[in-house]
């Protein structure tokens, strides 16, 4: 019987994988998110894991620049909200440098990982 090759899933994709899976869509994790807006990101950032995870980490994004927060204020402090965590359109291309947004890049020099973030499902809300 033939052995299939099956890529093996890194540490950090599982991490961001199950991170997301203990939010609850209905419950706001942090500070600075609406309900309506926390909802859309949920989806959006399960659906990014899901289809952009691998190449993300192969690609050398890390978890606070894409889904880290103040760990008090949440997204309130917009220069420790990770690239994601405010999601609320479709992505389009992952590369080592920028992440297309709907008609936006974010580029990976931006925002700037600072001292304290922690990723958004670790927040104690």
């Amino acid at each position: 019987m033939p052995v299939l090759d099956i890529p093996s899933i890194p540490d950090t994709v599982l991490s961001w994988s199950r991170g997301f899976a203990s939010l609850s869509p209905g419950v706001v994790p942090c500070r600075g998110l609406r309900p309506d807006e926390w909802r859309e990101t949920h989806r959006l950032c399960g659906e990014f894991v899901e289809r952009w995870g691998m190449q993300a980490h192969a690609a050398g994004w890390d978890t606070l620049r894409l889904f880290g927060v103040h760990p008090e204020l949440g997204t309130i402090r917009g220069d420790y909200s990770g690239i994601l965590v405010t999601l609320s359109v479709e992505i389009h291309e992952v590369t080592p440098e920028w992440i297309k947004l709907g008609r936006w890049t974010a580029y990976r020099h931006e925002p700037v990982k600072m001292p304290g973030m922690v990723p958004i499902w670790g927040t104690k809300r």
